[in-house]
């Protein structure tokens, strides 16, 4: 099935955020490479000068170069974990879009990467079983949740744990849909905030206000939804989200409901 118009590929913008942060980090640290370089080059410049003297020491040359190389290449790759974030961002949502592709033969229209008046909408899948504001998170170690509270553990180190404690974001991009489609239908439309876990999450389904779903249960559990939206109404939804979140339209609209 063709992408629904206006949307882009899954994790597009935290994916383009992270090449832009990564080569801005890497512009700003290029004297700290080329000190490195140039601290390392003359070691294996002589032990390759040494080998060809001696024959003896082609594997040893051959070695050290292999392993000098290497290690350049992975501390020039690596930049701070905050800018790794992003790359775990993208991840997280590509994965999403990868099992929300099943859908689009259900009845299901999907949208990934639209534009909000702060930020972006990862995704927002729109079917017969309503309208679904959906947030990707790849978070390492064990997740639980409680009510609209997540805990997260490091499987190495249970102790070591942080909480995310409040969904507030996720839920006004969900009321930002549900303006956007009312101001365009004049039907008010239910739209149901929900962060898409990927990471150790044995309850796969829970949540009060904002559900937590698996990414690996999410679209049995979308499917599972009991019929509350027309065929019809559907196209209609999903071509009000398409005129509303995907352009600069977007911050004049939020202006003028706000």
């Amino acid at each position: 099935m063709s992408q629904p118009r206006g949307s882009r590929e899954a994790g597009q913008s935290a994916a383009r955020k992270y090449e832009e942060l990564t080569q801005a980090w890497l512009r700003r640290n290029r004297s700290r490479f080329l000190i490195l370089a140039a601290v390392f080059a003359p070691f294996v410049i002589g032990v390759n000068l040494a080998a060809a003297r001696w024959n003896s020491l082609w594997w040893t040359a051959g070695l050290v170069t292999g392993m000098v190389v290497a290690m350049f290449v992975i501390v020039r790759m690596s930049p701070p974990g905050w800018i790794e974030n992003w790359q775990d961002g993208a991840v997280g949502e590509q994965w999403t879009g990868q099992t929300l592709r099943g859908l689009e033969t259900q009845g299901w229209r999907i949208f990934h990467d639209l534009t909000a008046s702060y930020g972006n909408m990862d995704h927002v899948a729109v079917g017969p079983g309503g309208v679904f504001l959906l947030d990707s998170k790849r978070w390492m170690g064990s997740v639980t949740v409680e009510g609209d509270s997540a805990v997260v553990r490091r499987v190495e180190d249970p102790d070591l744990q942080w909480r995310f404690t409040s969904p507030g974001h996720v839920k006004g991009l969900a009321r930002e849909v549900s303006e956007a489609v009312r101001a365009a239908t004049h039907v008010p439309v239910w739209v149901t905030p929900v962060i898409v876990v990927w990471g150790g999450f044995a309850q796969g389904v829970a949540g009060d206000t904002c559900k937590f779903v698996h990414g690996d249960a999410l679209a049995r559990w979308l499917g599972d939804q009991p019929v509350r939206i027309a065929p019809a109404r559907v196209e209609q939804i999903a071509d009000a989200v398409a005129d509303a979140l995907t352009g600069p339209s977007v911050t004049q609209r939020s202006a003028r409901t706000s």
